[in-house]
């Protein structure tokens, strides 16, 4: 399968030059999706302004934007794909590991990677639409260091919900994760987080998980480090997953947990 960016030839950044956003995507046995979504994060993008100079880049420095993907050692054509993309449009830059690490990992890597004034991780299957980069952005350029997309708060929707069994783990590691470690956040595992540059940094440098549970690291560590904070409702659909088998990944994630609340304890995330 060939990749086929939108019309037209895609303007390269030029060396040296800054991107205004990063937009990470972990992927992991995405092919039958990955073609169509990555031509449509482009065009978005594109159609929003942040394909080159203007607006964009006078409210924070940079211009443009990149995508960093980031193979999670897929087995079916997902990095092929992805290849045959970034040789069309250079505005892609993809990573990957040779065998699966977990999302967690992909997500680190990219993002220790972005060079945009701004980074967002999505998820390559678009279960959070496109639409909802706005308010989140937006909650990025008025001064919040970290924004978590959040499908539990008043004004999200979510408009096709998991299966029951995964419904209900989720709502229960939410309602753990708040009693051990971070009250008031009310939706960890939405895969649609935003950060500036800095924040980024801090982050990530300091994460360790790879699996399910990595985004609560992430709230903790961004409580430890201080940083300004805000949570947008969002629409979002469940898509299908065959990749997650989803009592283990319950299992793990609270040992995973445990270890975040004695790694803080410790002062490991300040």
């Amino acid at each position: 399968m060939s990749a086929s960016p939108p019309p037209g030839t895609a303007p390269s950044l030029g060396e040296g030059v800054e991107p205004y956003l990063s937009v990470v995507l972990p992927v992991y046995d995405e092919g039958q999706v990955l073609e169509r979504n990555l031509g449509r994060l482009v065009a978005f993008l594109d159609e929003q302004g942040f394909g080159g100079a203007g607006p964009k880049e006078r409210s924070g420095g940079g211009t443009g934007f990149e995508i960093v993907a980031v193979d999670d050692g897929s087995r079916d054509d997902s990095r092929a794909i992805l290849d045959a993309f970034a040789a069309a449009d250079p505005r892609l830059v993809v990573l990957g590991f040779e065998q699966n690490r977990g999302k967690g990992a992909a997500v680190r890597e990219g993002m220790l990677a972005t060079r945009g004034h701004l980074a967002v991780f999505m998820d390559a299957d678009l279960s959070t639409p496109l639409e909802e980069f706005g308010p989140l952005v937006a909650a990025l350029e008025s001064g919040h260091d970290a924004v978590l997309g959040n499908r539990r708060s008043p004004g999200s929707r979510i408009e096709r919900h998991q299966p029951w069994l995964r419904e209900t783990l989720g709502k229960g590691f939410t309602l753990l994760t708040q009693l051990l470690l971070v009250p008031g956040v009310h939706d960890f595992t939405c895969g649609f987080k935003g950060f500036r540059r800095d924040a980024a940094r801090a982050v990530f440098s300091r994460s360790t998980l790879d699996r399910w549970a990595f985004d609560a690291e992430l709230v903790v560590i961004i409580s430890e480090q201080g940083l300004r904070l805000a949570q947008v409702p969002v629409r979002w659909k469940h898509e299908d997953d065959t990749k997650v088998r989803v009592v283990s990944a319950a299992t793990r994630a609270l040992f995973d947990l445990l270890r975040v609340r004695v790694r803080r304890m410790r002062g490991l995330y300040r």
